[in-house]
């Protein structure tokens, strides 16, 4: 063999299928050294960069069942070079092919256009990966790219795992800048502790049908633009967002059956993303997740797209510039939402990105066509302006439940009646056993009691279980009046379900709430909830 291009194969074992495993050791430092020690590689076999700098001339493409992998994201870096936009790493019609422990360096150049991109493969694993200063004039640039094909959705990359990546100055003034895109059918993928900052768009994206998403553990700060932390947008139904940490923007956009859990939005730095969370879609879970400061609004429900079945527990949305929370029903409408522990509090007066000057500092908002709420056990405190804002056609069928509305420097609640209505402004509005005071005007609207009493939730199951046992729950809840409606469940783990009974495995040990919610016909809803222990 050529010098520069000498291969040192070592052989390390055996695979399971009696095939011969083999580390491919690259001593070239270019393109054509890596490329080679590829075409020599079989299935099973580890193709091994040593510590060093690469210079590349075009895309490297490692074949299925192998491993490219550097001796660390610290010692083994690859550099981009050519006459127009690339990727580092090219992946088309693969599967099982791990990347890991290396630096792909844009050097702001104008051909670094993508870390990793993929087309129509399975199972890939990209771990300990530093991707930074991609600046090429292409769609993006991105970190890491998955996509299938526009408008298909067909041949995305599908049950794969992207973990353990640093992602960092990705064109943070270009529009579409972004950390990580999975896109266009690229389903059941794992975008897990992975830290990304300084970006044109935002952090980590899912689009276009990419459904079953698991996106969990990660930083994002440092977003530009449209500042959008982490995006799961237009049917990427079944999706998990939990535990990450962003600066800005957590949407659920067109999306169902997702649930979003402890999940921090905050920026203390003086900059302002449009929201904390956006809650677009149908059946969805939003517990646990704290939003404080650096946000215009803290929870925004608006889009022309119907939002039925949400259930919200234990948030905290605070230190917003304009409000805590928007629910906007428009066209479709928002119905049977239930809040459980919710705090909207401590909106500022006076701060920057008002869109609505002199009308900000407000705390818990509904504009428009929003029906058959619950807010259980919710706070609207220490506001600068108003506590509540209950405005618009169709807002209707409300029910507060110890809630407190206290320490506003406004109104507990404007207005008092709705614009163009005639009489009472609430077919159906109850305060039970709610604390008002030290607000600017603790008046409240007058109650307009339910035609009937809510329904009773209530369920059956274990108290303990092992892990990877199955948990089946029934269902013990009944309506006052006529039957239940809905069903709905937040088991802690996984997505919502719905339904009587329902059945779930869980993964971890640990204490999980498992929280019902039930809906009458009548646009009634109460809650049950539970702790469940998980043991090893």
């Amino acid at each position: 063999m050529p010098g520069l291009l000498q291969l040192l194969i070592i052989a390390t074992g055996l695979l399971t299928t009696g095939c011969h495993a083999a580390t491919v050791i690259v001593s070239g430092n270019d393109t054509a050294a890596i490329a080679a020690a590829i075409e020599q590689s079989q299935p099973g076999d580890t193709i091994l960069l040593p510590a060093g700098t690469y210079t590349l001339s075009a895309s490297i493409a490692p074949k299925s069942e192998t491993r490219l992998v550097g001796a660390g994201q610290d010692k083994t870096t690859l550099l981009l070079t050519g006459d127009k936009p690339t990727a580092f790493v090219s992946l088309s019609g693969v599967t099982d092919v791990t990347v890991s422990d290396l630096t792909l360096d844009g050097q702001n150049g104008p051909v670094a256009a993508v870390g990793v991109s993929a087309h129509d493969c399975r199972r890939l694993r990209l771990e300990r990966l530093t991707i930074r200063n991609l600046a090429a004039e292409a769609f993006g640039p991105h970190g890491i790219h998955f996509n299938g094909e526009n408008p298909t959705r067909q041949h995305g990359v599908t049950d794969s795992l992207i973990r353990d990546c640093t992602i960092e100055n990705i064109a943070p003034e270009r529009p579409w800048g972004a950390g990580i895109r999975l896109s266009w059918g690229s389903s059941r993928n794992q975008v897990l502790n992975c830290r990304i900052s300084n970006t044109g768009r935002g952090g980590i994206f899912g689009d276009n049908g990419s459904t079953d998403l698991i996106i969990r553990g990660n930083t994002v700060s440092g977003s530009h633009g449209e500042r959008l932390g982490i995006e799961v947008w237009g049917g990427c139904d079944r999706s998990l967002v939990e535990d990450n940490r962003i600066d800005h923007w957590l949407s659920i956009g067109g999306s169902d059956w997702c649930a979003v859990r402890r999940n921090t939005i905050s920026c203390h730095e003086g900059c302002f993303g449009f929201c904390g969370i956006e809650a677009i879609g149908s059946f969805l879970v939003v517990t646990d997740n704290v939003v404080d400061d650096g946000q215009i609004i803290g929870l925004s429900v608006s889009s022309p797209l119907r939002r039925q079945y949400h259930y919200y527990g234990n948030n905290t949305f605070r230190m917003c510039s304009q409000w805590a929370s928007q629910f906007q029903g428009e066209s479709r409408g928002i119905q049977n939402h239930y809040l459980y522990r919710c705090r909207f509090a401590d909106t500022t007066v006076g701060r920057e990105k008002l869109w609505y000057p002199g009308f900000e500092g407000n705390g818990f908002r509904i504009t428009g066509n929003t029906r058959e709420m619950v807010l259980e056990e919710c706070e609207m405190t220490g506001n600068g302006r108003l506590g509540m804002e209950l405005l618009g056609a169709g807002v209707d069928c409300l029910d507060f439940v110890r809630c407190v509305v206290k320490g506003n420097k406004g109104a507990a609640m404007v207005p008092l009646a709705q614009e163009g209505q005639a009489g009472p402004p609430f077919g159906a509005l109850e305060w039970r056993d709610c604390v008002v005071e030290g607000n600017g005007d603790n008046t409240l609207a007058p109650a307009a009691p339910f035609p009937y009493p809510p329904p009773t939730a209530g369920f059956s199951g274990p108290e303990r279980v092992r892990v990877g046992e199955q948990v089946r729950l029934a269902s013990t809840a009944r309506a006052a009046a006529g039957p239940l409606k809905r069903i709905f469940w937040d088991l802690g783990d996984g997505i919502p379900m719905m339904g009587p009974r329902v059945r779930h495995v869980y993964p971890q040990p640990g204490t999980y709430t498992v929280t019902q919610i039930v809906w009458d016909t009548h646009g009634r809803g109460a809650r049950a909830a539970r702790p469940l222990v998980v043991t090893p």
